[in-house]
């Protein structure tokens, strides 16, 4: 190693350069901070690595910061290899020096430095530097890089917080600018929201407006009807003159608040036509719709900076919404009026529909309906209409009020000669008149017309109203004469069938009583014939009982004899009403008893009725030696009877319509079974009537069917409230010999009552027979007979007529009535109870039920005492 020799004076000139230099780089470190005060963290960064590279004399240097603005980072030279320095020089320690070659020798020839790196104070990022000198750092070099760098830190912290106070200023002042904003147009909303027409909405928006801008002059134009016109709404700050100039500009114009509207977008400007001053015009905007335009004019011009556009933006979009809602209030307050008129014309038409609807007096619900009319709409009115009279033929009325009585003569005569110069009713208004048909169906049934004193009172709406007057009078005539016609055609088809009835079953009734007679006589003799008539007998008849079941369940007219019954008695009963049909066709039936009482509360003739019928109806859609099983059982709350065969099964498609009348379709491929298709549809009327339902289950044609009746069982009595059954029945015996009981029959069907009068006489009962009412009053008074059997629609003297006279003879008191007739209805028994009959038959009547009603009237106690 060379070894460096220095004499005195060279080691003090050394000295003192050495001082002069630490003095140097005091004094700049002391400048710094003043040269970095107000300025930007990068420039501070950039001055920061300057200001190393000058006072240190480096060969290489790397700042790189990460602060809230971003990455700073600054290297010297420009060249310089950042990522291989870093590496190198990132860990690097003033006690520690690394070294990094130089990608060329610096000024001195030298290629090869000495790095160190510090971390600035509370920033997050490294400062490197290097020389190429052997003794860098020297301590003086190490506390002047440290200085520097934590002043660097603190100086550009300070600059981000004046930075930070700055924009918080400047947001303050901003804030402060907007809160004045909003609570200029708080204000202005604030007053546009208590204005309800356009006219308010202009005098709160230039009340207010022109003091918050700073204007002079305001206008607001809307567009007017046609869209091709802005009108002037309200102006304020401009003369008279000019104001008449401009009520209504062409939105082709060419003036600002024109092309404010054309171009949808606001209009600012100085200067407009040499006058030296602002103007401002803003399009009013819902979504896309332009309603008009809203224009200020300022007295000084103004550079209308991006605030101030705003600010009038926003005033123009407020006063766009206070105008479209005071343009739906008003278009509201018009559409409410209307449909509050209308309402009430609703609600007057509901009211004379229901009226009309629901009267049958249509002369008074008219009357009433002209009333209601005058004077609410007219000051009188007049109703013509077409009435069918009972007798068939039409009946023109007319109906005139006035809202002064006395002057209703006066309303006919306008109101007839109004219709006869029109050539007839017709839809017409005239200047003091409204005239509508009443009609329905295509047909004019009448007219309706008002009339009032003051011209132009009636319009189109009250047109409509008239004819839909008329339109409703129209179908409340038309429904009258079809409910007139409906009832006569109803009452014409209950006497149809109450005759067809008397009609069948006279024929049915001495042929019931030739073939009793037949029997008696001659027991072997024609009995297939016999057999044959009688089974054709029993169908007919139950074709007639079943025509005239379904006449009476259709209009309800069926009464139940309701009481406390055991399902197994009716069941016992029904399978000896079927067991004829049964036996013809060598079915087998299998009763199922219920495990214990099934008590319904029911008619037992009906009920024995519901399940007869299915078991016939069993009967004739199974093949003979089919079988039958019926049972009942309690299910829960009701009681459930099925009845199941093996026959002809039910096809699907007639299944849900099995129950309905006149239904046989799919049973069979012939009318071999017969019968109406009535039975089913009598089965589900009776069932509901007795608050059951009925139900059918078919797996298809050839499959079986089995139907299921549900009824709601009732809780037996206790036994202290059931009623006593009495003693057993005893077979009851004639008091007296039978042949001095004397039967007076009196039919005007001369093989009935002659073949009953010979059955009877050989019974022993001593016989009589009139063919009419009076010769049958006149053998009465001759045989005085103890039993009187009428046919009740005789000719001249009808049954009930005979059975009146007959109760009035002294010598007859205590005579037994019988009344055989082919009429069966409800009212049939009431009236014969009421002319004096003891008991009504219906034909045909089987001789032996006929033998044992004589033992019943002949064994019951007289009060009286016996005929002689």
């Amino acid at each position: 190693m060379e070894r460096t020799t220095f004499r005195m004076p060279v080691l003090a000139d050394l000295g003192a350069l050495a001082l002069r230099r630490q003095a140097h780089d005091l004094f700049t470190l002391l400048e710094l901070p003043s040269g970095w005060r107000g300025r930007e963290p990068e420039e501070i960064a950039r001055s920061t690595l300057d200001a190393l590279v000058s006072l240190l004399r480096l060969d290489v240097a790397l700042l790189r910061i990460h602060g809230p603005e971003g990455d700073l980072e600054y290297q010297f030279p420009s060249d310089l290899d950042r990522e291989a320095f870093l590496a190198v020089g990132g860990d690097a320690s003033p006690d520690s020096p690394a070294t990094f070659e130089l990608p060329r020798p610096n000024t001195v020839g030298r290629t090869t430095v000495r790095v160190i790196s510090t971390e600035p104070l509370g920033e997050a990022g490294r400062i490197i530097i290097g020389s190429w000198r052997a003794n860098f750092p020297t301590a003086h070099e190490q506390h002047l890089f440290q200085v520097i760098a934590n002043q660097a830190a603190l100086a550009m912290q300070s600059s981000r917080e004046a930075l930070a106070q700055r924009r918080l200023a400047e947001e303050r002042s901003r804030l402060q600018r907007v809160n004045s904003v909003l609570a200029m147009l708080h204000a202005v909303a604030d007053g546009l929201s208590r204005t309800h027409t356009v006219s308010q909405v202009a005098d709160v928006i230039l009340s207010w407006g022109l003091g918050a801008m700073g204007a002079h002059a305001g206008s607001l134009y809307l567009t007017d009807e046609t869209g091709r016109g802005l009108r002037l709404i309200r102006a304020v700050g401009y003369p008279e003159p000019v104001l008449r100039d401009y009520q209504l500009i062409p939105v082709e114009a060419d003036l600002p608040i024109a092309e404010a509207y054309r171009q949808k977008r606001g209009v600012f400007g100085n200067g407009y036509r040499g006058h030296p001053s602002g103007y401002a015009s803003v399009p009013l905007l819902v979504e896309d719709r332009c309603l008009g335009v809203l224009g200020f004019n300022f007295p000084e011009p103004r550079p209308f900076e991006e605030d101030d556009r705003a600010f009038i933006q926003a005033i123009g979009h407020q006063t766009a919404q206070a105008c479209d809602r005071a343009r739906l209030l008003d278009a509201e307050r018009r559409a409410r009026l209307t449909a509050e008129a209308r309402q009430q014309r609703a609600d007057l038409l509901a009211e004379v529909s229901a009226t009309l609807g629901s009267s049958l007096d249509l002369e008074a619900a008219l009357t009433w309906v002209a009333n209601l009319l005058v004077p609410r709409f007219a000051d009188w009115g007049v109703i013509q209409m077409v009435e069918r009279t009972p007798s068939g033929d039409d009946e023109t009325k007319t109906l005139a009020v006035h809202q002064e009585p006395m002057k209703a003569g006066l309303a006919r005569e306008l109101g007839l000669s109004l219709l006869s110069a029109g050539g007839g009713p017709r839809a017409c208004v005239t200047n003091n008149s409204v005239m509508a048909p009443i009609a329905a169906r295509g047909r004019v049934l009448g007219a309706i017309v008002l009339g009032a004193e003051e011209v132009g009172r009636f319009d189109t709406e009250v047109l409509e109203l008239v004819g839909e007057l008329g339109l409703r009078a129209g179908v409340a005539l038309d429904n009258a004469r079809l409910y007139q016609e409906a009832r006569e055609a109803d009452r014409r088809k209950d006497e149809f069938l109450a005759m067809l009835g008397h009609e069948l079953r006279n024929p049915l009734s001495p042929m019931v009583t030739a073939l009793q007679l037949m029997r008696m006589k001659d027991g072997s003799a024609f009995e297939r014939e016999r057999t044959i008539i009688e089974r054709q007998v029993e169908h007919l008849t139950r074709l007639v009982d079943d025509l005239l079941d379904v006449s009476r369940i259709t209009r309800g007219k069926v009464q139940l004899k309701r009481g406390r019954i055991d399902l197994a008695a009716v069941l016992a009963k029904a399978a000896e009403m079927a067991s004829p049909l049964l036996e013809q066709r060598s079915h087998y039936l299998e009763m199922i008893p219920p495990a214990g009482p099934l008590l319904v509360d029911g008619d037992p003739a009906r009920l024995a009725q519901v399940l007869a019928n299915l078991l016939n109806n069993a009967a004739k859609y199974t093949d003979p030696g089919g079988r039958i099983v019926v049972s009942a059982v309690g299910e829960g709350e009701q009681a459930v009877v099925r009845v199941r065969d093996n026959g002809a099964g039910i096809a699907p498609n007639i299944l849900p319509k099995i129950f309905d009348m006149f239904v046989q379709e799919g049973r069979s491929l012939d009318r071999s079974q017969g019968g109406l298709g009535l039975g089913l549809a009598i089965v589900r009327s009776l069932v509901e009537l007795h608050g059951g339902t009925v139900s059918v289950h078919s797996e298809g044609l050839g499959r079986g069917s089995e139907f299921m009746v549900r009824l709601p069982l009732v809780l037996p009595l206790a036994s202290a409230e059931r009623e006593d059954p009495g003693p057993p029945p005893e077979t009851l015996t004639l008091r007296g010999d039978p042949h001095a009981v004397r039967l007076l029959l009196v039919d005007d069907n001369r093989d009935a009552v002659e073949l009953l009068t010979e059955f009877l006489g050989t019974k022993g009962y001593v016989t009589q027979m009139a063919l009419d009412g009076p010769a049958g009053l006149e053998a009465a008074s001759a045989f005085r007979p103890h039993v009187a059997l009428l046919d009740v629609g005789l000719p001249v003297m009808d049954g009930y007529e005979l059975a009146s006279r007959l109760r009035q003879e002294p010598a007859l008191k205590g005579i037994k009535l019988v009344a055989i007739t082919g009429y069966g209805q409800d009212s049939d028994r009431l009236r014969a109870r009421e002319a004096g009959f003891d008991m009504h038959l219906v034909k045909p009547i089987e001789p032996s039920q006929l033998l044992r009603i004589l033992r019943d009237l002949i064994e019951a106690p007289e009060e009286t005492g016996p005929h002689p």
